[in-house]
């Protein structure tokens, strides 16, 4: 222990002698291990770290599938959840929840607040128990009781204790607060402020309880303990076939029928991924007998998943992309200062020579050495947690709500232990090829050494070696940035399909109980749209049950062969929009064949659809559409045809980054048997966001009671549709460039001491007639060899790795030969200028002086 504080204190005095190489180094380190640090904290929250309930790796989240594609998640029904909690095997509980959202008045200013309705099974399944109070029992189902969040508490309550037993008031019904959690029950997102009693979803909708084809829900088991998942699969697929036989003998040759969806906002609004789309309250509509011989049906069943992977969702591989980009950057930031270490290595072999003539050991020097290299990491860790840690307050600021568990990302104990490990194994990486090299000098050759600089091959190449992988490295990571970049340009250039400057949406939910029938709610809308019409600035404004990219979309599946008898599918999603008057011309979608819709098409008016070219194509290929029918109708009823009367251009419904889907609109005036309580109010005219406070004051004029969900720009809405993609472009382009430039920076100081090291070399060649112009074509020449070698390298390791990042692009191919082209000349054009500084002190090597030294 003395010997190696010894050590310490001689590492500390000697980097104090050299501050301009100690800060340089530390610095390097410090942007390389800082990057690390960040990433592994998002890491350890997001992937590593167990979700905040008891043996959170026996919850499972269950799903149904067979409506839209065999894999595609969607809700389960009640029912379903009834016969999974029957199995006894596989599973020690079962609960289903339905994200839910109620207008809240009585605390401050009314507004929406976000809930779920639950099984009360849902809490002993994850496992918490209340922080003060209790949760609702199974004969509480439809009381009006909730159990509230921690931060509901503290804001609605100033967290106090007695707040239990208060009454809150949520859609003009109070319910009493029975119990609140703590602060890490944040299920199934962030943002939920109250849990209540599954049976609410049951007085809105009492077919949800019993109805097979009503699915609302997601499903959560328990896995038994030493239960795999796939045992858990093999038992719901016994079940899925007994429920789909129930189905079949139900509905007959019918088969599933028309299903209606949600996706995105239209529940909990930040489920699991599954849990975000899930099937909405709605009642299955059959398409119609088929003929013999047309073809299997799609079949129901089950699909599960890991809680914690359904939360990250697909997110995992974005992760692990930006973790790959932390770790070429450190790689570099070792390559840098191992070459950093190997110049100054050189410089004091005469010193380590002396030692070792005094009879100093080589595991002795190379100890000390490596403490030097060690103290070197330490300081770049300290100073790259301070990096990391404004870092990730900056990012998490700038894009809120991008990473799943965003509220677990932080700089805690584990991942300070892993900065500690990480800066002990860059300290010894770096450091132990210059500690090796030096510590093994031939001691004559160094003591006769009068300039004490000395040189040589080996040095050099050990540089030229570094050099090459530096830049390898640093284009692999350029090539990525390159790709996400124009992956990034190409989607910004997608055409959504209408006008998104200028437009103003605003998302109103109203109270049930103020507005119980749709003639109520229709007649607010119909109030606020003529409020608006006449306020200044507004050119246009319209309503809609969904708008474009809001991140909520409504699907119907019909049979496309009641349209088409050879169709060779046999379910058909359709985007479905509820629009009112001047929908299209507000939001300034062309209408390429036909009319839009008009006063006339009100409920004594035949039913008409207005549709997207795909779909128009997809039904009626060759044809002119315009008069064609889409049969609809219950189960078992009567069909109702409605008839096309416009089309329009395509539009990007759910994502720019999303293929445009089949898609209709129909006029809400034609639906008044559909309540329609949440609608976007959307309003046109010059800098939108300042149209707020007009839309604000029409609502309170129709009702001062009635609160605004949501109020934004259409570009905001845009922008967030593209923030996870714009999120991990930034951040891969930002440790591209820190990579370059380390590389930069490496090739000018490898080439600085290559000059330094051949000082005789080229006064002699100067005094034996070579021009400046010469010597510096010889050194640029060396140089750009090991550049060229580099760039060679690197392309060829991107080509491997850029198939990583294929689900990451978009419009852009994962070898596009412009952005290995384009990354390989913007490296080779930092490495000549990086070349040609230092180059040209070769060409003012004064002869005489160098020759004196010899």
């Amino acid at each position: 222990m003395d010997a190696l504080l010894q050590d310490l204190k001689y590492a500390l005095r000697l980097l104090a002698k050299s501050p301009g190489f100690t800060t340089i180094t530390v610095l390097t380190l410090a942007l390389g291990i800082g990057a690390n640090t960040a990433i592994f904290s998002v890491v350890n929250a997001v992937l590593l770290r167990p979700l905040p309930y008891p043996k959170s790796e026996e919850l499972v989240g269950v799903h149904t599938t067979g409506a839209f594609g065999e894999r595609t998640a969607m809700a389960i029904g009640y029912r379903d959840y009834e016969d999974i909690a029957a199995l006894k095997g596989p599973i020690t509980g079962a609960a289903v929840f339905r994200g839910a959202r109620f207008n809240l008045t009585g605390v401050g200013d009314p507004r929406e607040l976000e809930a779920v309705q639950v099984s009360p099974s849902l809490f002993t399944v994850l496992g918490v128990r209340p922080m003060l109070g209790r949760v609702f029992s199974a004969a509480e189902e439809q009381e009006p009781v909730a159990v509230i969040s921690h931060r509901f508490w503290q804001n609605a309550f100033g967290g106090d204790s007695g707040a239990l037993g208060r009454m809150v008031t949520l859609d003009g019904r109070g319910f009493q607060v029975i119990g609140v959690m703590p602060a890490s029950m944040r299920f199934p997102n962030a943002d939920v402020e109250a849990w209540i009693p599954i049976g609410w979803a049951f007085v809105a909708t009492p077919q949800l309880r019993v109805a097979r084809m009503f699915r609302a829900f997601t499903g959560l088991v328990r896995l038994a303990p030493g239960v795999t998942i796939e045992r858990l699969e093999s038992d719901l697929t016994v079940l899925a076939r007994r429920i789909d036989e129930e189905l079949q003998a139900t509905m007959g040759s019918g088969g599933q029928g028309m299903q209606v969806t949600i996706s995105g906002g239209g529940g909990g609004g930040g489920a699991p991924a599954a849990a975000r789309s899930p099937a909405a309250a709605a009642p299955a509509q059959s398409p119609g007998a088929r003929a013999p011989g047309q073809g299997p049906r799609p079949t129901m069943g089950f699909v599960v998943a890991y809680l914690r992977d359904e939360i990250v969702g697909d997110r995992n591989r974005a992760i692990a992309v930006l973790a790959g980009a932390v770790g070429l950057v450190l790689l570099i930031a070792c390559a840098n200062t191992a070459s950093l270490l190997i110049a100054r290595a050189t410089r004091r072999r005469k010193e380590i020579a002396v030692r070792r003539a005094l009879g100093a050991e080589r595991g002795r020097l190379v100890r000390q050495l490596l403490t030097e290299s060690v103290v070197l990491a330490l300081g770049g860790a300290v100073i790259g947690i301070g990096f990391s840690l404004l870092a990730l307050r900056a990012t998490l600021a700038v894009w809120p709500a991008v990473l799943p568990r965003q509220n677990d990302i932080r700089i805690d104990g584990a991942v300070l232990a892993f900065t500690l490990v990480l800066s002990l194994l860059t300290g010894l990486a770096f450091g132990l090829v210059p500690a090796l090299r030096i510590s093994s000098p031939k001691l004559e050759e160094a003591l006769r050494d009068e300039s004490g600089i000395g040189g040589g091959r080996r040095p050099r190449r050990t540089l030229a070696t570094l050099i090459v992988a530096e830049v390898a490295l640093a284009l692999v990571l350029l090539v990525g940035a390159g790709l996400m970049v124009r992956s990034f340009i190409s989607l910004n250039q997608v055409d959504p399909g209408f006008d998104t400057r200028d437009l103003l949406a605003a998302r109103i939910r109203l109270t049930p109980s103020r507005y119980p029938s749709p003639p109520s709610q229709q007649q607010f809308f119909d109030q606020l749209v003529a409020t608006l019409r006449g306020r200044p600035g507004v050119s246009g404004v319209t309503t809609a049950r969904t708008l474009p990219l809001s991140g909520a979309r409504m699907v119907l599946a019909i049979n496309p062969r009641d349209i088409r008898g050879d169709d060779p599918e046999q379910l058909l999603p359709i985007g479905t929009t509820v629009v009112g008057p001047d929908f299209f011309s507000t939001l300034r979608i062309p209408i390429l064949q036909g009319r839009a819709f008009t006063t006339q098409d009100d409920a004594g008016a035949p039913p008409v659809l207005v549709i997207n070219t795909r779909l128009a194509r997809r039904l009626w290929p060759g044809e002119d559409p315009l008069g064609k029918t889409v049969p609809m109708g219950p189960p078992g009823g009567q069909q109702t045809g409605l008839t096309v009367v416009g089309v329009i251009g395509d539009i990007h419904g759910t994502s720019l980054a999303q293929e445009v889907a089949p898609e209709m609109f129909m006029p809400v005036a034609q639906t008044p048997t559909s309540p329609q309580p949440v609608m976007w109010v959307a309003l046109r005219g010059p800098r939108p966001l300042s149209l707020a406070p007009a839309l604000i004051e029409a609502v309170r004029a129709v009702d001062a009671q009635q609160p605004i969900a949501e109020i934004t720009s259409v570009e905001q809405m845009v922008a967030r549709d593209q923030s996870a993609r714009r999120l991990n472009t930034t951040l891969v382009t930002v440790f591209a460039l820190i990579a370059a430039l380390l590389a930069v920076i490496g090739i000018y100081g490898v080439t600085g001491y290559a000059v330094s090291q051949r000082t005789r070399e080229f006064g002699v060649r100067i005094a034996l007639g070579a021009r400046p112009a010469q010597l510096l074509e010889l050194v640029m020449r060396e140089n750009l060899v090991l550049v060229a070698s580099g760039v060679v390298a690197g392309i060829a390791i991107a080509a491997a790795a850029s198939r990583a990042l294929n689900s990451l692009l978009f419009g852009v191919a994962a070898l596009d030969l412009v952005t290995f082209v384009g990354a390989a000349v913007l490296l080779s054009g930092g490495a000549l200028l990086a070349t040609a500084v230092p180059a040209r002190r070769a060409g003012r090597v004064d002869p005489v002086s160098a020759l004196r030294s010899e």
